[in-house]
């Protein structure tokens, strides 16, 4: 955990491919993020991914959630702290 404990939390939806979670994780590993809870499950519309890493700060948390919007097993993503999630931007495919 960070000094200061915060983490961040991604909320991912994605396409229902055996292979989504592989991939999504695979971004979250490229980039260093140090992953502290992983929650996955399937829903009607593919596949739900909720984690959380410790806070890499503004620059390298974005850095991620862009790369996480161009994998293209992601549906759809959200990320902040726990208490106030926001909507990333997703271009349509």
């Amino acid at each position: 955990m960070t000094a200061d404990g915060k983490r961040r939390l991604f909320l991912v939806g994605a396409a229902d491919e055996p292979d989504a979670l592989v991939r999504v994780l695979n971004v979250v590993t490229a980039l260093q993020a140090r992953l502290r809870r992983l929650e996955a499950e399937p829903t009607d519309g593919g596949l739900s991914i909720r984690f959380e890493i410790d806070d890499p700060g503004d620059h390298r948390a974005e850095a991620l959630a862009r790369r996480l919007e161009a994998c293209p097993a992601v549906t759809q993503l959200a990320f902040g702290w726990r208490g106030g999630l926001a909507p990333a931007r997703m271009s349509p495919n």
